[in-house]
C-alpha cells in the first residue's frame, strides 16, 4: 500500500507533434526503400528471364551438334493425295523439337510429329503436351496469362527483317534469318558469325482481354498475301496506318508448341518495344489453325525497364 505522501510518477504520452514527426520518417524510409525493393525484385525476374534464354541457347547449340543443323520452324509434311505436290505445313516450334535437349525426354517422347500439328486430330493426339505449362519459356517479368492451356510462351525465334514467315524467292532479306519455313541452317551457314546473330527475343503476351490494347497484342488487317513480293517497309505502313478501332488479337504467344507469328516466332522490321502496335496481315484468325500465322509485322517486346533481352546464335545472351 503506498503512502498518501509519496508523489505518483506522472505517465507521459506521444504528443501529436512527435507522432506526426515519427509517421513522416515512416513514410520517408517507406518512399527509399520499396523502389529499392521493387528494383531489387525486377533485376531478379530479369535474371531469372536470361537464365532461361540460355538454357534454350544451350539447347539450341546441343541440337546443331547432334543434327548439323538448328531446329526448323516448318517442313515438308508430305504429298497432297489430290495435287501430289509436296505441302509444308510441319510447323511444330523449335522448342518442341528440342525437349530433348531441355532435359525434357518424356515430353518429347510424348509429341506425334506424324500429323500437321494444329489441325483437330493431332490437337487431340498432342493435348497433354500442349497444356503443359513450362516454366522455361516463360520469363517472370511477363504477366500471368488469365487463361490456362496450350502452354504461353514468351520466347521467339527469328526469322529476320521480313513480314513473311516463309521465305520468298524474289526477296533474299525473307531468307536472312536464322530460322525459316523450308530450310534448316548449321553453323557454318552464318557468315557474319554465330556471337553476331540474334536467334531468340523476348515477346510480351497478349493480355487476353477483349477491347483493350496492350504491346504484347496485335491488330488484325485483313490485308491477306496479296502484297507477297513487298518487303518490311509496307508491311510497317500498314501497321502505322491501321485504325485504333480495328479488331485486335489478344491471345499473342498461345503456346510455345507451334511456329508462326502468333506463337512462336517474331521478325526486325521494327525496333524492340516499338510504339506502332504490331499486326497480321493475315486475313483470317478463326481456329488455332489459322492463328499460326505466316504475314505480319510483330517486334521483340517486353516489360523490362530498360530494353529487351536478346539471345545470339550462340547462345550468349
Amino acid at each position: 500500500m503506498l503512502d498518501s505522501s509519496t508523489p505518483l510518477r506522472s505517465r507521459r504520452g506521444f504528443t501529436l507533434i512527435e507522432l506526426l514527426v515519427v509517421v513522416g520518417v515512416i513514410g520517408l524510409l517507406a518512399g527509399v526503400t520499396l523502389p529499392a525493393v521493387q528494383n531489387a525484385r525486377a533485376a531478379a525476374r530479369r535474371i531469372e528471364c536470361i537464365n532461361h534464354m540460355k538454357q534454350i541457347g544451350i539447347a539450341l547449340n546441343a541440337y546443331s551438334s547432334l543434327h548439323a543443323y538448328y531446329p526448323a520452324i516448318n517442313s515438308s509434311s508430305g504429298v497432297s493425295e489430290l495435287s501430289h505436290v509436296s505441302y509444308s505445313a510441319h510447323y511444330f516450334s523449335p522448342s518442341a523439337r528440342m525437349l530433348s535437349e531441355l532435359d525434357m525426354p518424356a515430353i518429347y517422347n510424348a509429341i506425334n510429329f506424324t500429323y500437321i500439328p494444329s489441325m483437330s486430330f493431332a490437337l487431340r493426339a498432342n493435348r497433354s503436351v500442349m497444356m503443359a505449362h513450362l516454366d522455361v519459356f516463360l520469363c517472370p517479368s511477363d504477366r500471368i496469362s488469365p487463361v490456362i492451356g496450350f502452354g504461353r510462351n514468351c520466347y521467339r525465334y527469328n526469322v529476320g527483317p521480313t513480314p513473311w514467315h516463309a521465305a520468298i524467292d524474289k526477296l533474299p532479306a525473307s531468307r536472312s534469318g536464322p530460322f525459316t519455313s523450308h530450310r534448316s541452317y548449321g553453323p557454318a551457314d552464318f557468315f557474319d558469325g554465330l556471337s553476331n546473330t540474334v536467334g531468340v527475343s523476348e515477346r510480351i503476351q497478349g493480355d487476353w482481354t477483349r477491347g483493350t490494347q496492350t504491346p504484347g497484342d496485335y491488330y488484325l488487317t485483313m490485308i491477306g498475301d496479296q502484297g507477297k513480293r513487298n518487303g518490311p517497309d509496307w508491311a510497317v505502313a500498314i501497321c502505322a496506318s491501321v485504325s485504333p478501332s480495328s479488331l485486335i488479337e489478344s491471345r499473342g504467344g498461345e503456346s510455345w508448341f507451334l511456329s508462326g507469328f502468333h506463337f512462336s516466332n517474331y521478325n526486325h522490321c521494327l525496333t524492340p518495344n516499338s510504339s506502332i502496335l504490331d499486326c497480321s496481315l493475315d486475313a483470317s484468325q478463326e481456329g488455332i489453325h489459322h492463328r499460326t500465322l505466316h504475314e505480319g509485322v510483330f517486334t521483340a517486346r517486353s516489360y523490362h525497364a530498360v530494353g529487351v533481352n536478346v539471345m545470339s546464335m550462340d547462345g550468349s545472351v
